[in-house]
């Protein structure tokens, strides 16, 4: 009928095959959290070649319990996951469990993961791509929202120019 489908996959120390399951047998459209596929880079990268994208939370719970905390950001899966090629977009699935709001799923994937604006810019289309909106909203939107990007990051970039020149 036209339904699109997603399923929590690859979370809570799942195995990759987890993933698999949901994308090989239940077809799905996009997997919720998936950080396992990490442990499959082959797998990992016919997901990146299908374009499957993954929502991702940075603070999942799973992760948050069972890293050490000085290492928490730097072995979440959600760090390796672009280097495969897989499309990810920050979400926060829910906030009560997670104790994370979108805007700040997006600050920690600058603060705590070491993105920067260019893989922010590629998380926002992904989840443009992962969105079940018809393709002329998501044309609309996609020119909307990276003019939208494109133009604040411009005006940052200005902002920390003229901020340097007088600091000199």
């Amino acid at each position: 009928g036209g339904l699109k489908t997603t399923a929590h996959a690859g979370e809570f120390g799942m195995p990759w095959t987890n993933v698999r399951t949901a994308v090989e047998l239940l077809r799905v459209d996009r997997v919720d959290h998936g950080y396992t596929i990490i442990d499959a880079p082959d797998y990992a990268r016919q997901c990146a070649e299908r374009g499957i994208v993954f929502t991702v939370v940075p603070t999942n719970s799973y992760y948050l319990r069972t890293l050490p905390r000085e290492r928490w950001a730097l072995d979440h899966p959600i760090r390796a996951m672009p280097g495969l090629g897989l499309r990810i977009h920050p979400n926060t699935d829910d906030p009560t469990l997670h104790k994370v709001n979108p805007t700040q799923a997006w600050h920690m994937m600058t603060r705590d993961f070491g993105f920067g604006l260019d893989d922010l810019r590629g998380f926002m289309l992904n989840g443009l791509e992962g969105a079940w909106i018809d393709d002329s909203t998501r044309r609309a939107w996609r020119t909307t929202f990276t003019e939208a990007f494109d133009a604040e990051r411009m005006t940052r970039r200005s902002e920390e120019h003229t901020s340097e020149l007088q600091s000199h």
